[in-house]
């Protein structure tokens, strides 16, 4: 029998993982399982788990129990489940169908392949390596003043002291970096430093291991439909008609929704440009750079190569 794959896209929230992961998600024998470490939407993920930071050294049993039912195919909910639901549930038609099936679960038809979207476990990746090696992964990185532009008009508040709190986090990682992210001050501030440290950890641990993408989201919104067919390519991924259509139509002015994954794709790449003050962006750049990342040469969110590294 052919043995169960695995793959995983991981992120901070608004780095483009909605839209990256259901462009994967028409792939060939895979079901797409949306976000299990979303704390206010699946009853096992834990607020702790935020700031959790694990690797092949270090285990929580809760966090293995959750995210192996997640690896595994069996975390199936109506929202894990509510951009894959399968053909019953979709006969059943929308809201009803997928109100069946939190009921009975066993009714979301689940193909043997598995395609997991993670936006809180960006500091565990090491710990999927150790654990789940059969896993493949793909870390999306989006620039900075894109990703927490999105962040400020959903009120949502970045907290890069949070990070200071692990102590082994800050021991393995951080600690050249800690009196900088203590005192960041002010929305575009702290958003730089916990851009910044969450990618230096994610890229450091990168370096270190084999079989990690780190992918940038600008990269793919200047040519999606070559560039996700490269990327199926990159992940083994069968390619088919359905991804194609999904990201034909996903390029249109159609629905401006806040979290819609329909949208004029190269328009999103600079396109916080418009709505951020100079003043706003050298804050955000100050606490990037001292990091010394090798993403987004000269805080500019044109790249040229998938890993975000070189600019054309």
């Amino acid at each position: 029998m052919q043995e169960r794959r695995c793959v995983i896209v991981a992120g901070l929230p608004r780095s483009g993982t909605s839209w990256l992961a259901k462009s994967l998600s028409f792939a060939r024998d895979f079901t797409y399982y949306r976000e299990p470490d979303n704390v206010d939407m699946v009853a096992e993920a834990e607020d702790r788990f935020g700031t959790l930071y694990l690797t092949g050294d270090h285990d929580d049993p809760a966090y293995r129990r959750l995210m192996t039912r997640a690896l595994t195919g069996r975390l199936a909910t109506r929202f894990t489940m509510r951009e894959d639901p399968g053909p019953l549930i979709t006969a059943l038609g929308g809201g009803r169908g997928l109100r069946i099936a939190q009921r009975f679960p066993f009714l979301y038809f689940r193909k043997r392949h598995v395609l997991v979207k993670l936006v809180n476990s960006n500091l565990n990746l090491a710990w999927f390596t150790a654990n789940f090696p059969h896993a493949r992964q793909l870390f999306v990185v989006r620039h900075p003043c894109g990703q927490f532009e999105s962040w400020q008009r959903l009120g949502w508040e970045p907290d890069p002291r949070a990070l200071l709190e692990n102590r082994r986090l800050v021991e393995d990682h951080l600690a050249p970096y800690a009196d900088l992210i203590a005192r960041a001050d002010g929305f575009w501030e702290r958003a730089g430093a916990l851009w910044a440290a969450t990618v230096h950890v994610v890229h450091r641990q990168t370096q270190a291991q084999d079989g990690r993408l780190i992918g940038a989201y600008e990269w793919l919104c200047a040519d999606p439909l070559s560039r996700f067919q490269d990327l199926y390519r990159r992940l083994d991924m069968t390619w088919t008609a359905g991804a194609e259509r999904f990201i034909h139509a996903a390029d249109t002015e159609a629905d401006p929704g806040t979290y819609s994954m329909r949208r004029p794709t190269a328009r999103q790449i600079d396109k916080w440009k418009e709505r951020l003050r100079p003043e706003d962006v050298d804050a955000c750049r100050r606490f990037v750079e001292p990091f010394g990342l090798p993403y987004y040469p000269g805080f500019e969110p044109g790249v040229g190569s998938f890993a975000g590294d070189r600019r054309e």
